[in-house]
């Protein structure tokens, strides 16, 4: 089969940032969670190419996308593998199209891979390695936001792809409703932090580059919710909103409904220790007296 002619767009091409040799990242534009208004939509390789985040609904920012890409493929490379690290519509939008526009495999955890309406490719599973020639991308199961979350790691940059493990901007939801498990997620996050790394990139905001820090704060910033939690039960058992505004009283009142769900995915967390009870709408701690 012939090598198709290069695909010409009348949109400029878009500004890539060069991250490493073989790696660009574009902020494009999702329908994501304040502060954050975009999802970093990743093109790793220089032959063998991979599109991790394919995440934009917007037609102009997939224009620009299909425009980086191109220029990928004109240059020599061929798109292999799309990748998507869980099921949430700001990162999935447009992997069916750019699969149907381009080739290449749609790739994803099978937790993912039941929560979508595109078909997937590929099951990526803990440990699965995705091979570019010029670099090997290795999958790592890392539910909690999501059970399908990957975080997708370069043992030979020290470079992994978040997805929402964790954010430049804002925070991350944990939401029960949505399947989110903050055991879960602690352990993921620990199980990062364990890898050493040089950067991570995550789904929204910028490049961080003391990942260290960053994951050893969001892990502290939980226990401290949780810790709150606990001992504003240790004075007797609380009805949930007196509990809500105890344990979030340094976060504004408009926030409050997010911090429910996340108040809610602590009290599971406890509940499944045994640590926490309910009962006809009151909490109470197992070690209150």
């Amino acid at each position: 089969m012939g090598r198709r002619p290069p695909i010409r767009y009348a949109l400029p091409m878009p500004e890539l940032d060069a991250l490493d040799r073989g790696l660009a990242r574009l902020a494009l534009r999702t329908p994501t969670l304040p502060p954050a208004t975009t999802t970093n939509t990743l093109i790793v390789g220089e032959r063998r190419l991979a599109v991790i985040e394919p995440a934009t609904p917007e037609p102009e920012e997939q224009a620009a996308l299909d425009a980086a890409v191109a220029a990928k493929i004109d240059a020599g490379g061929e798109l292999v593998a799309i990748i998507v690290t869980h099921h949430h519509a700001d990162h999935v939008a447009y992997a069916d199209g750019l699969r149907r526009r381009f080739g290449g495999r749609v790739l994803a955890h099978r937790a993912t891979a039941a929560r979508v309406s595109f078909a997937v490719d590929g099951e990526l599973d803990d440990g699965d390695v995705i091979d570019l020639g010029d670099r090997v991308i290795e999958a790592l199961h890392t539910p909690g936001h999501a059970p399908g979350h990957l975080v997708l790691h370069e043992r030979s940059t020290g470079i992994a792809y978040a997805g929402d493990l964790v954010a430049g901007e804002g925070t991350i939801l944990i939401d029960p409703e949505d399947d989110g498990d903050m055991g879960e997620y602690l352990r993921s996050l620990g199980r990062v932090a364990d890898l050493g790394l040089r950067a991570l990139i995550p789904a929204h905001g910028p490049v961080i580059d003391a990942p260290d820090q960053l994951l050893a704060r969001y892990i502290k910033h939980r226990l401290m919710r949780e810790g709150k939690l606990l001992a504003a039960l240790e004075g007797g058992p609380l009805p949930r909103q007196e509990l809500l505004a105890r344990v979030y009283d340094d976060a504004p009142r408009q926030l409050w409904p997010l911090a429910d769900r996340s108040l809610e995915a602590h009290m599971r967390k406890l509940e499944g220790e045994g640590r926490l009870h309910r009962h006809g709408g009151v909490i109470r701690s197992s070690t209150a007296r």
